[in-house]
């Protein structure tokens, strides 16, 4: 049976962006960082495992404390107010950021720099 509550969801777009579904959305950056007030589930971690004489690189998703490059003591939990709920978008690739503050941030800055200009095109 379909629930008859009406459920909306709040998803910020940048300043200045039109408000017509049509806007860019702010989209964070995730900084690891052990002191971080949240966890993020799924962190894509890289491990080198060697295996006699092969060397293999292999991702991991694990959970990872950390924070936001713009505002490192925000919690990130989705919010629900009078029926609408709030969601955080975020990521760890600097690439996806769309979010201005966290894109002038050092930590952003450091990100792309450590990118090969293949991994920026892709």
């Amino acid at each position: 049976m379909a629930s008859k509550i009406k459920r909306r969801v709040c998803v910020r777009v940048n300043p200045g962006e039109p408000l017509n579904g049509s806007g860019k959305v702010c989209i964070h950056l995730f900084v690891q960082d052990e002191r971080g007030p949240f966890v993020e589930p799924h962190v894509l971690h890289s491990e080198i495992i060697e295996d006699g004489e092969t060397v293999k690189k292999q991702l991991e998703a694990k959970p990872t404390r950390g924070r936001l490059a713009c505002d490192p003591k925000r919690r990130v939990a989705p919010v629900t107010k009078g029926g609408v709920t709030i969601v955080t978008p975020r990521t760890d690739d600097p690439r996806a950021v769309t979010c201005l503050k966290c894109a002038a941030t050092t930590e952003y800055a450091e990100m792309m720099e450590s990118m090969t200009p293949q991994q920026i095109e892709s």
